[in-house]
């Protein structure tokens, strides 16, 4: 049987081998346990000192300051048997966690504080260290008691002081002091030493997460508000590196003010309901809780100046939260919650004042409180409260019976049958209502005649199925044509027929559409989508938006269709539609495709969230999967994106979807060999093994994968089992030509040049043909540079063979072809430089690289 000490030193290991995390102090606290069960204090200490930063990286407050006062007991009792350094653990380096800890709660007085600091300065002497970290303990604490003016003292002195052992590293110099700035309204000091963590890429335990939240309004303020180091790329960013400790709560705290006064409040509200949890985490951390509660009360504000203060706060509704909020009957609202929340960071603020001796905190909660003036326009992702820029009204139901059956008629037109049903027992409540006008017998026939078509099957209107049939027929003018004369109809001009009205909107939309006219398709599209927003047509807003978002991509207007897909989003949200993930989902990629990554994968990984939360199909999750890797290779995030790639195909796989499957393997097999894994050839051949499934449906997905597959293996030089690959796929290319297949002459192209340069180092001879064979195809297809790439192929195998007479004319063919491609012309004109220097004719030489440069 393993003894006591045997399985500690073995957890030892373990834990020192763990990131921070529950599974790692699950480790530590079995260790503690078995060392104090079995008398061994010298184990119990090196536990306890392991504790110590895992207690503070995950917010346990009261676990920190125990173990810390159990091991400075220990050391100053018997410093030989318990020394300050344990293996890489080291006793000092933990004073100023502590004082930090005793500062976030007003449990703690000043005189606690202030006892902290001396000792960790009478430690540091004793021990002959440096008093740089003493200094910044002091520093931080002047400013968590908002004594700025000390603070600015404390600041110069510690940047005179000399760095030592037990300085705080740069990262966090610069991230204390750059808040420093900000709270004595000096933004652009701060970002400067912000921009310093950004740009050099300088980390920490809780860097740059950290300093990435703390700039977000001062980026606002500055109006930096785009790109790589602007607010809204640094919220995505933050918020994902911030979202999955408990103790990142102020943190949370910045992201949710960011999305308060950003016109984010629905994003705010789906953070806001994901951390209220967080506030009964650390019981110890009053700091933190002050500013969730301060911040949320600030978010739940704007999300009631949106006009979702009746909006339901589901997490509110936690029994832990009682303590937070108090008793509540019912689930809570935005509105109730904002009072609850200020009531209670209000009630902090006081016993931190009492503490401190000021109104610094009061301050910070009038500061938060000015917020709702302040206003900086960037939409990000979908939203669900607020107003979004269209021209449509909100529907309202009449008050008269004939405009509510008018108003059910329109809907019925529409195929909205839930929102009509709802509109007809409005007009029965309405008859019912005491001295209420009896029926006429008009009205009677009216009600009866929807009521008929509620329960018949869904409407067919036989006009819009003339018109699809006239373009199946007769082609897109003549459906047309057919439609404005519908659209012309005296009726719908009558106070009736606005739900024809849209019906044909939608109808003409979808045609102009599929003739290329974006722009007069979108402006229909958008007509039919003002008519279902007034009236309440919640699935036919959702599917015309969508429909608009899509002719407004076509049409190049990316800003449109992002607020056509919010649109989109909102409506089947609100009718809680399926299509909302759809919509989410096409979101998402849009805004990977204008470079926004960070914004697009947000969007895929909340779909993937709801998919996993309803038991979604395995193809569906492998979808969004797939689309997540796709934006975490645009954001560089590699191992990410692997991670996404490996579970879409595993899940693709289970559920057959071989399109997804194929898709997702080719994916990863890319990245794989990009990345060096070797392993991404084997998974390029499982790729060809699932396109096999979709040959009879398409036959390139078979090519393409045996393409990748055949670079793959000559990058990897196994150049033979290439060659055998990429004839293969030459053959089916060739087949595919044949069968006129649009992608196929292309691909039969791109192939030759693959084979040509697999072949190069030991078949020159079929490498050269190959290489003049696809430069040709290429051509006759007016592929201008991958043609010009595949003649400077064959054009180098002469230059080596030392034959330039054969190079130049291939040279200056590719020259020639390039002559709108001045990137590559410039790199094609340096080397037939040199093949005129070869050929003696330096005139020729010195001209093309005159050209060349003449272009860079």
């Amino acid at each position: 049987m393993q003894s006591a000490e045997a399985r500690i030193e073995q957890l030892f290991g373990e834990i020192d081998a763990m990131p921070f995390g529950p599974g790692e102090r699950a480790l530590i606290d079995e260790a503690v346990a078995l060392a104090d069960e079995n008398g061994l204090d010298q184990l119990a200490y090196a536990a306890r000192l392991r504790l110590l930063p895992s207690a503070s990286m995950l917010g346990d407050t009261d676990a920190q300051l125990s173990a810390f006062a159990w091991c400075v007991g220990r050391n100053a009792a018997d410093p030989q048997r318990f020394p300050l350094q344990v293996g890489g653990f080291d006793l000092l380096w933990y004073h100023k966690h502590v004082v930090s800890s005793l500062m976030g709660s007003p449990l703690f007085s000043l005189a606690d504080v202030e006892a902290a600091i001396e000792a960790m300065q009478e430690q540091y002497v004793k021990e002959g260290v440096g008093v740089s970290g003493v200094l910044q303990a002091r520093f931080q604490a002047a400013v968590g008691q908002g004594r700025l003016e000390e603070a600015g003292r404390w600041l110069g002195e510690l940047k005179r002081t000399p760095r030592d052992n037990y300085s705080h590293c740069e990262t966090c110099v610069r991230a204390e002091e750059a808040q420093y700035h900000y709270a004595i309204g000096k933004d652009a000091d701060g970002l400067a030493l912000a921009d310093e963590i950004f740009q050099q890429g300088m980390t920490c335990g809780d860097e740059p997460e950290n300093t990435i939240a703390q700039a977000l309004l001062p980026l606002l303020r500055a109006g930096r508000v785009e790109g790589v180091y602007g607010a809204r790329q640094l919220h995505l960013r933050g918020y994902r590196m911030a979202r999955g400790n408990a103790d990142h709560l102020p943190m949370i705290a910045q992201h949710l003010r960011f999305c308060a006064v950003t016109g984010n409040a629905a994003r705010g509200l789906d953070i806001l309901e994901r951390h209220l949890g967080w506030l009964v985490h650390d019981g110890l951390n009053a700091e933190a809780h002050f500013e969730a509660l301060s911040s949320a009360a600030v978010l739940l504000g704007a999300a009631e100046r949106a006009g979702a203060g009746g909006q339901t706060v589901s997490a509110a509704s936690d029994p832990k939260l009682q303590k937070v909020f108090g008793e509540h009957t019912g689930p809570w609202t935005v509105s109730e919650l904002r009072k609850a929340a200020h009531a209670a960071a209000t009630d902090l603020a006081a016993q931190f004042d009492r503490r401190n001796g000021n109104q610094w905190y009061a301050s910070r909660l009038a500061e938060d409180e000015a917020l709702a003036e302040v206003s900086y326009e960037l939409p990000i992702g979908a939203t669900r409260v607020g107003t979004d820029r269209t021209d449509a009204t909100a529907a309202v139901v009449p008050d008269d019976l004939d405009g509510r059956l008018t108003m059910a008629d329109d809907l019925l037109a529409m195929d909205e049958r839930g929102q009509a049903q709802q509109i007809l027992a409005a007009a029965d409540a309405l008859g019912e209502a005491p001295g209420g006008e009896p029926l006429t017998a008009a009205q009677i026939a009216t009600i009866a005649g929807l009521r008929a078509r509620l329960e018949a099957a869904a409407e067919s209107d036989e006009v819009l199925v003339g018109i699809f049939s006239v373009a199946a027929q007769d082609g897109l003018g003549a459906a047309l044509a057919m439609t404005e004369t519908a659209l012309a109809d005296p009726e719908l001009e009558k106070g009736r027929g606005r739900g024809r009205r849209a019906a044909l909107l939608r109808t003409k939309a979808q045609l102009l559409g599929a003739d290329d006219q974006y722009d007069a398709g979108l402006a229909a599209a958008d007509a039919s989508l003002a008519i279902g927003l007034r009236l309440g047509a919640r699935e036919w807003a959702s599917t015309t938006a969508s429909l608009a978002a899509h002719l407004a991509q076509d049409a190049g207007k990316a800003d449109l269709a992002i607020e056509r897909w919010r649109i989109a989003i909102r409506e089947a949200a609100l009718a809680e539609l399926p299509q909302e993930l759809v919509a989410r989902l096409e979101l998402g990629s849009l805004l990977q495709a204008l470079g926004r990554a960070e914004e697009g994968v947000e969007e895929a990984r909340e779909v993937l969230r709801r998919q996993t939360a309803t038991g979604a199909p395995d193809s569906e999750r492998a979808e969004t999967l797939r689309r997540i890797g796709q934006g975490s290779v645009a954001m560089q995030e590699l191992q990410d994106a692997l991670d996404a790639y490996r579970d879409a195909v595993a899940l693709a796989s289970k559920a057959q979807d071989w399109l997804v499957a194929t898709r997702a393997a080719l994916a990863l097999g890319d990245l794989m060999t990009e990345t060096g894994d070797e392993d991404g050839i084997t998974v390029l051949a499982g790729a060809v093994e699932s396109a096999r499934h979709l040959e009879d449906e398409d036959p390139m997905w078979v090519i393409r994968a045996m393409h990748m597959h055949g670079r793959a293996l000559s990058v990897a030089d196994d150049d033979e089992r290439a060659a055998e690959v990429l004839r293969e796929a030459i053959d089916r290319a060739a087949r595919a030509a044949a069968d006129e297949h649009p992608a196929a002459a292309f691909e039969h192209a791109d192939l030759l040049d693959s084979l040509a340069r697999a072949l190069v180092t030991d078949h020159e001879d079929e490498a050269l043909k190959l290489a003049q064979q696809a430069a040709g195809e290429f051509a006759a297809i007016d592929e201008a540079v991958p043609a010009g790439r595949a003649l400077m192929l064959a054009a180098g195998i002469h230059f080596n063979r030392e034959q330039p007479e054969q190079a130049r004319p291939l040279m200056e063919r590719a020259a020639e072809i390039l002559t709108e491609h001045p990137d590559v012309l410039g790199q094609v004109l340096h080397a037939l430089g040199d093949v005129y220097e070869q050929l003696d004719r330096h005139h020729d030489a010195k001209q093309a690289r005159e050209r060349a440069e003449s272009l860079s």
